[in-house]
């Protein structure tokens, strides 16, 4: 029996973002990085896409593995960003989210709205062409697809950090593309675990036809997702203001219940754009608390 909730969709935000991942190179590098941080990590990826602002996953493992793998994947993300010259391309900071998945409808769909992310960017190509995702590796010859590339194993410590940029032994299971010098995605992807959730080829073709308002719904939680991020960093800011202005130190921890619920309320009635979450983690108040102050759920 499969469970899901060790499963999260773990994306970057594009909106803030101009042309990243604009080469083939770039895209394969990029889903290197993935692959690397979700072994270091302990998750697993289900499927992934990188497109040119942003990338998408689905990953499985303990949840404190999934904030993990998104917070080492920033890190690193960030650190490719400015290798390469390209810091003007994201307006603020680089933004990630980690979106636990609730059931088995949402596992599908989110599997899927990742898989066929490249169509809806408009791209003319099967989801198993695009070149920046996982390509054909669904219902397929596994046995014929675990022959192709060569194993990681028989490269030195030296080759598999120039190429793949760690240290860490990887899987002697993983195989890489000599030619285009990447890790093949059918080595590190679960494809074991979405085929056993889809159970038929059909149910999968199926779900590659879903329908435009549940991608529009996926494409708007992205969005609301970004919004909330931005708004925690600028309010944490207001909140350390707050606390410098009328107490002289920044550390929100050392004000009182009655302080922190004053800078809550301040908060909630000046603008609403973020969830009672958020506002609970920037004041230090229990959720149910700020719950039961606005009368929310």
């Amino acid at each position: 029996m499969e469970y899901f909730s060790d499963c999260s969709h773990v994306y970057s935000d594009g909106t803030n973002v101009t042309a990243l991942f604009t080469e083939k190179e770039d895209k394969y590098r990029i889903l290197d990085i993935l692959a690397v941080t979700a072994l270091e990590t302990g998750v697993k990826i289900l499927v992934a896409e990188v497109m040119t602002t942003h990338f998408h996953s689905i990953v499985s493992g303990r949840d404190q593995n999934r904030e993990r793998f998104k917070d080492s994947t920033k890190r690193k993300l960030q650190n490719w960003i400015s290798q390469k010259g390209l810091k003007t391309c994201v307006k603020g900071e680089l933004r990630l989210s980690n979106d636990p998945i609730k059931d088995e409808d949402e596992l599908k769909g989110k599997i899927m709205y990742v898989y066929r992310n490249s169509l809806c960017a408009g791209i003319m190509l099967v989801p198993w062409k695009y070149e920046g995702g996982p390509g054909d590796i669904y219902f397929i010859d596994h046995a014929k697809e675990s022959l192709k590339g060569k194993p990681v194993s028989g490269l030195s410590v030296n080759k598999r950090r120039e190429l793949f940029h760690t240290l860490k032994e990887l899987p002697a299971g993983w195989r890489y593309d000599e030619e285009e010098q990447r890790l093949l995605p059918h080595s590190y992807m679960d494809w074991q675990r979405v085929e056993r959730l889809f159970r038929t080829l059909r149910a999968f073709i199926a779900f590659m036809a879903q329908k435009k308002d549940r991608e529009v719904k996926y494409d708007m939680e992205c969005a609301a997702g970004a919004i909330e991020k931005a708004s925690e960093k600028d309010l944490r800011k207001e909140v350390r203001l707050l606390c410098r202005q009328q107490l002289g130190f920044d550390r929100v921890a050392k004000a009182s219940l009655e302080q922190k619920t004053f800078w809550a309320r301040r908060l909630w009635s000046d603008r609403r754009t973020y969830s009672i979450s958020v506002l609970s983690r920037i004041c230090l108040l229990p959720k149910d608390y700020l719950q039961g102050l606005f009368g929310v759920r």
